[in-house]
Order: structure tokens, then C-alpha cells, then sequence
């Protein structure tokens, strides 16, 4: 039952009171008008009753309207809060499940087929380490070649700059293929899948090869050039679609130490054409061309290998969507029917990934969320060519010499170079999924940039002392060891992590289009590396160096400030790292904004309820 208000109560009881005296006097009189106007007062004063009581009625039918949309509201809160409740526990099974399926990928092991399928694809960076360092070693004798077939042809000798120009062409023109085909690597790897397009890759192995071994029976200086090329071209496109390739067939516990074998396919295959290019062997005049023609053995050995291996699990299930036959190529790779755990984690990744499914290079560049990916991409690739080691690679022999060794001794000191950076390789290997990809490319950096400083120092040295036999002697060790010490740095860290975390910091749809960007900028690294050393050299003379060092400190910071971890995380928890950064400011903004909205109006509609009642 509802109480009348006080404002209505007082009003009916004033109207009561003068009900009362009216009756009194009329009892007192017996007037008859007066009588009719006291009726007529009274029934007024009852009409107006009426009229506030109807009024009070429908306030507070009003009331009872504000309490059951209040009700309503209060219901709909409970009933939302009860499915975020449901939703938290929800996502709590979700991390549950995923947890419990990292730990299950953690445990998968190294099968035998898949050591033949790393082994038949790390050929193609066998192949780019040989054409890199084979070029050093019989450096005089393509001069002399140059020399000859310039004179046969124009009846005069050419100048000692001219040929040295010419042979810098040789080298660097490897660089610019490198260009063509890292940039071509995303687009390769899309249309004919990671296997298929290394297998069509070897085509233009064969054709470079064979260009560079006919190049002294043709007389062709300009053959060596195109054949240097054409195999340029065949090794940019391995650095792009082997690291990619490996990523994508590599378990996510081993990810790490299988991606570092490119790295020791690379080492290997330098070392062996600084073998094979001692005097004693190929680095002959006769045997010159052999040396260069050796570079079709990778690629038929590969086109033998690969053709059994599977094609890229990833690739045929996100970008063909190919469920059985992923599956098919896990149960080989993994020797084993168990291979929900890698179908869920590739699900993950395509549902993380999917708003960038076919992404180019023009959206990947333009992307807020992969653009500080990409930036770390490139910049990891710049510190392994602007190190200063392209330098050590394709001039160690003049390097050495130089600093007073003779040119026996300084042959045999670039093969060091060689070995050791396969036994560091070796070494890194395990180290890569213990220590983390970011602590050891920082370790690298570091050491490079120190010995760096000593190889300068020692130049200075022997400058500065070049009249004392014993300190010539000396400081000439102290050189070398120096650049030893500078290549066991590089294998560390900067040798074989930029291949890797490139291919590791995007998810299936931007990863080709960004190894394609991260290669070519490698190798126009590597270009300017290779041609303007020779000048950087006569120009800075003992300071040769100092412009690495510097590069090198600053990428020891960009690394140390800006790089993440990303040892025994999945591709779906690397891109959720750099979406997360990037959105944060906004989504927290975001939900400050909806939660003061709310609270406004849900203070408004308590405060007009509250005020009615």
C-alpha cells in the first residue's frame, strides 16, 4: 500500500478542516443560499482532491515504471557479468590448452628425415658461402687472366687500376644478382611453394657455373662477369627461400640450432673454396676456372636430395589450404602420427595472422603492426654486412698481407678465417635455443666491435714502428689474431641470427614478402661493401676499420634497446608481442573512454530514479 505524500497529506487535511466548519455552520443556520454555497465550496475543494490524488496516482505509477526498467538494468548487468565471468574462464582453459601444447611441441626431437631434409635444403647457403669466399684466393690469377685477354684483344697492356676495377666488378656484380634474387624470393616462394622454388633456383646455378668455368676457354672476362651474375642471382634467392624453408619445417624447441646450420652450411662452404683456392690445389692459373666451375656441384647435389623431402607444412596448409597433405609432410618430418600439437599451432598462427593473409610488399611496409618487425628485420641484416666482415671474406688475403705476412702465409691465414668460423658455428649451435638469439647477437656485436678497434690499433702500430724489423714481425700476428678474433664474433652472433629472426618475426602471410625486403637489403648492403672497400681502403688506410666500429656500436644499442627474444616462442606469441605493443596506448585509451561513458550513464539513471522516489 503507498503513503500519500506530505504535501497531499497536509492539503487534505486543511480541506478536511474546512469541510468541518462549513457543516458547523450550517448547523448553526438554516439559510438555504448559504447553504448552497457551502456545497458548491465543498464540492470544488473535492474535485481538486481528486485531481491530486489522480496526480499523486500517477507519479507514482511512474515510480513503479523507474523501479522495473531500474530491475531490468540491474538484471542485464548481472547477466553480463556473468558471461564475463564465463568468457574468463573460458580464455584461462584456452591458455590452459595452449600451454599444454607448447610444452607438447617443446618435447619433439630431431628424426632422422628431418636431418635430410635441413641437410638437402642448407645446400642452396652451402652454395652462397662458396661463390662468396672463392672469389679471394685466385685473385691474382684472374688479373692476369684479365690482362691477357685484354691484350690479345686491343694489342696494348691495360693499367694496374683498370684491372683492379675490373676485379672488383667480379666481385661486387655477385652482390647485384644477390638483389635481384633476394628481392624475387617472396614471390618465388608464394607461386611455386619453399621446396619448389629452391629446385627451379638450381636451374640458374647450373647455367652460372658453367658460365664461370668456361670463362678462361672462351676468353671472356665478360662471360665471368655474367656468370657471377647469374649465380649471384641463384644464392639471393637461397638466402631468402632456405632460412624461410627451415623455419617453417623446424620444431619449435630446435627452431633456433636448425636455423644456425644455415649459417654452418655458409661457413662450410667457404671454407672449402678457401681450400680448394691454395696454389697447391686450384689457385693456379689453369685451375682458376675450375675452382669457379665447382659451384654446380651444390646445385646438382640438391636437385638429387630434394625432390624426396615434403614440401613446407605451413605452406600447404595456410597459404593452399591443404589440411591432409600438411599433414601428410608433419608425419614424415615428425616420424610420428601425433601431430595435432603442430595442425593447432599452425591454426593459431593463420587465425593471428589472417587480416594479413595476402599481404604485399607496399601493405607489409605500411602496416603499423609489422612495421617495427620489419624495421628490426632489416636492421639485423645490416648489422651482419655493415659489420666490416664482407670485407675480411672477399679481401682477407690482400688484408694480410698488407699487414706483413707473405702471401703463402696469408693464404693459409684465410683459410683459418674459414675454420673457424665453422667451429664457432658448431659451438653456436646448441648455445642458439639456451642462451636466446638477442643475448648472442649481442655478444657477437660486442666482441666484433672490440677487435675491430685492435685491428686498427695494430695498423697504427706498425706504421708507427715500421723501421723495427721485431715490432713489424710482432704487431703482423697481432693483426691476424686480432681478425681471427673479429670472425669468431661474427660466427657468435651477427653470422647466422639475421637469416633466422627474420624468417621468425612474421607469421605465414607477411613472411616472404618481408624476407624479400630483408634480403635485398642485405645484399645491397653487401654490394656497397664489396665495391667501395678497395677505395674505402686507399682513402682511410689504416683507419680502414673505423667506420665499422661505429656501425657496430650502433647496432649493439639498436639491438640491446629494440630487439626481443624470441628463443622457444611460437609465430603466433612473436606477432601477439608486436601487436600488442603497437595497440596498448590505444586500446587502454580506448577502454578508459567506455568505462567513463558507462559510469555516466548509469549515475544518470540511479540519480533521476533515486530523485522520483
Amino acid at each position: 500500500m503507498v503513503s500519500l505524500p506530505p504535501s497531499l497529506q497536509k492539503q487534505v487535511s486543511v480541506m478536511s478542516m474546512n469541510l468541518s466548519a462549513k457543516l458547523d455552520e450550517l448547523q448553526r443556520g438554516d439559510r438555504q443560499l448559504e447553504t448552497t454555497v457551502a456545497l458548491c465550496e465543498i464540492r470544488t475543494q473535492l474535485q481538486e482532491l481528486t485531481k491530486s490524488v489522480e496526480s499523486c496516482q500517477s507519479e507514482v505509477s511512474e515510480v513503479k515504471r523507474d523501479m522495473v526498467a531500474i530491475k531490468h538494468e540491474l538484471d542485464t548487468v548481472q547477466q553480463v557479468k556473468e558471461e564475463i565471468e564465463e568468457l574468463r574462464e573460458y580464455v584461462d582453459r584456452l591458455e590452459e590448452h595452449s600451454h599444454r601444447r607448447k610444452l607438447r611441441l617443446l618435447e619433439q626431437g630431431l628424426t632422422l628425415f628431418l636431418s635430410y631434409a635441413i641437410l638437402a635444403a642448407v645446400l642452396g647457403m652451402l652454395q652462397f658461402g662458396y661463390n662468396t669466399g672463392v672469389i679471394n684466393a685466385p685473385e691474382v690469377n684472374i688479373e692476369n687472366f684479365m690482362k691477357d685477354v685484354y691484350k690479345d684483344r686491343y694489342g696494348e697492356d691495360i693499367s694496374d687500376d683498370s684491372v683492379k676495377t675490373l676485379y672488383s666488378v667480379a666481385v661486387s656484380i655477385f652482390a647485384i644478382g644477390g638483389m635481384v634474387g633476394g628481392f624475387s624470393g617472396g614471390t618465388i616462394a608464394n607461386r611455386f611453394g619453399r621446396k619448389g622454388g629452391l629446385l627451379l633456383n638450381n636451374v640458374l646455378g647450373i647455367v652460372g657455373a658453367c658460365l664461370m668455368g668456361f670463362t678462361k676457354l672462351a676468353e671472356s672476362y665478360e662471360m665471368l662477369f655474367f656468370g657471377r651474375f647469374i649465380i649471384g642471382v641463384n644464392c639471393g634467392l637461397n638466402t631468402s627461400l632456405v632460412p624461410m624453408y627451415i623455419s617453417e619445417i623446424a620444431p619449435l624447441n630446435l627452431r633456433g640450432g636448425l636455423g644456425t646450420v644455415n649459417q654452418l652450411a655458409v661457413t662450410v662452404g667457404l671454407l672449402v673454396s678457401q681450400v680448394l683456392g691454395i696454389e697447391q690445389i686450384l689457385g693456379t692459373n689453369e685451375g682458376w676456372p675450375v675452382l669457379l666451375g665447382l659451384a654446380i656441384c651444390p646445385a646438382i647435389l640438391q636437385l638429387l636430395l630434394l625432390p624426396v623431402c615434403p614440401e613446407s607444412p605451413r605452406y600447404l596448409l595456410i597459404t593452399k589450404q591443404w589440411e591432409e597433405e600438411a599433414r601428410k609432410a608433419l608425419r614424415r618430418l615428425r616420424a610420428s602420427n601425433q601431430v595435432e600439437e603442430d595442425i593447432e599451432e599452425m591454426r593459431a598462427e593463420e587465425r593471428a595472422q589472417q587480416a594479413e593473409s595476402t599481404i604485399s610488399m607496399t601493405e607489409l611496409i605500411c602496416s603499423p603492426t609489422l612495421r617495427a618487425p620489419l624495421v628490426i628485420g632489416v636492421v639485423m641484416q645490416l648489422s651482419q654486412q655493415l659489420s666490416g666482415i664482407n670485407a675480411v671474406f672477399y679481401y682477407s688475403t690482400n688484408l694480410f698481407t698488407s699487414s706483413g705476412l707473405t702471401d703463402e702465409s696469408a693464404k693459409f691465414a684465410t683459410i683459418g678465417i674459414g675454420a673457424i668460423m665453422v667451429c664457432m658455428t658448431l659451438v653456436s649451435i646448441p648455445l642458439m635455443d639456451r642462451t636466446g638469439r638477442r643475448t648472442l647477437h649481442l655478444y657477437g656485436l660486442g666482441g666484433m666491435f672490440i677487435f675491430s678497434i685492435f685491428i686498427t690499433i695494430s695498423f697504427l702500430i706498425k706504421e708507427f714502428f715500421g723501421y723495427v724489423q721485431e715490432m713489424i714481425d710482432w704487431m703482423s700476428y697481432i693483426s691476424v689474431v686480432s681478425t681471427l678474433c673479429f670472425v669468431v664474433f661474427f660466427a657468435v652472433g651477427p653470422g647466422s641470427i639475421p637469416w633466422m629472426i627474420t624468417a621468425e618475426l612474421f607469421s605465414q602471410g607477411p613472411r616472404p614478402a618481408a624476407m624479400s625486403i630483408a634480403v635485398l637489403v642485405n645484399w645491397m648492403a653487401n654490394f656497397l661493401v664489396g665495391i667501395g672497400f678497395p677505395s674505402m681502403k686507399t682513402s682511410l688506410e689504416n683507419y680502414t676499420f673505423l667506420p665499422f666500429s661505429a656501425f657496430l656500436a650502433i647496432f649493439w644499442i639498436f639491438t640491446y634497446k629494440k630487439v626481443p627474444e624470441t628463443k622457444n616462442k611460437t609465430f603466433e606469441e612473436i606477432l601477439a608481442l608486436f601487436r600488442h605493443g603497437n595497440d596498448r596506448e590505444e586500446e587502454l585509451a580506448t577502454n578508459s573512454s567506455k568505462e567513463t561513458v558507462l559510469s555516466d550513464v548509469t549515475t544518470a539513471k540511479y540519480t533521476h530514479a533515486t530523485d522520483k522516489l
